[in-house]
């Protein structure tokens, strides 16, 4: 709010002060985190950088400028900023959990699983990290380990729509066809999200239809022409 206070004939208004870096920095932070709650990464990038010039140890503002970039998909920049992060903090998961996913978007999954381990080893309870990892391992195809990190959740909460809908994606693809879809339909019964809800409904008719196809396949049992010879 700008002041209605005018100096009176004469009096000189005192200059105000230079603000300090750290209260400059967090200045543009404040302002990236509101660009960002607004879907405005590039807005959101252009502000964290701001923050970073100048105060180019402020850990924070690497961390958000990396999901900035992460979010409008660009993960190279992204693993620079939680690098960057991880050299600061080196004892937040959240750095080292940011970086994995990251490094599984850009499917460098070998990468993402060696932080998201770094992670766990801070954070064991976090499902995040267990449902990256499985989406690394998935990635590897490493199916059964995948299906490990999903029931590790499904545990702790059988209703965790993220988890139900990964473990049927990493049961149909080790070949668990049945076990699909009963995650699948679980899943379906929690799903809000009409994309998510769309793509669950193709798998599951893909499976339908690879079963209806193994069944035309297999060859149809006769009934003999004769009398059946009691054999015992």
């Amino acid at each position: 709010m700008v002041s209605s206070h005018v100096p009176a004939f004469g009096q000189h208004a005192k200059k105000p002060s230079a603000p300090k870096i750290g209260q400059s920095a967090q200045a543009h932070v404040r302002i990236g985190r509101e660009q960002m709650e607004k879907g405005r990464y590039a807005l959101a990038v252009r502000s964290f950088s701001a923050a970073i010039r100048r105060d180019p140890a402020n850990a924070e503002a690497h961390l958000l400028r990396g999901t900035a970039y992460d979010r409008a998909g660009v993960p190279h920049a992204a693993i620079k900023d939680f690098t960057r992060y991880i050299e600061l903090n080196p004892n937040d998961p959240i750095g080292y959990l940011r970086r994995a996913d990251a490094n599984n978007f850009n499917l460098d999954h070998e990468a993402a699983l060696e932080d998201y381990n770094k992670a766990a080893r801070l954070s064991p309870s976090s499902v995040s990290t267990h449902l990256g990892r499985g989406l690394a391992y998935a990635g590897l195809q490493k199916y059964d380990e995948a299906i490990k990190e999903y029931q590790w959740i499904l545990r702790l909460n059988p209703k965790n729509v993220e988890a139900l809908g990964n473990m049927g994606v990493a049961c149909m693809m080790a070949g668990r066809s049945m076990e699909a879809m009963q995650y699948f339909e679980k899943a379906l019964e929690l799903e809000t999200d009409p994309q998510w809800r769309a793509k669950i409904e193709k798998w599951t008719e893909k499976l339908l239809q690879e079963a209806n196809a193994r069944k035309a396949e297999s060859p149809a049992r006769k009934r003999p022409a004769g009398p059946v010879k009691n054999l015992w």
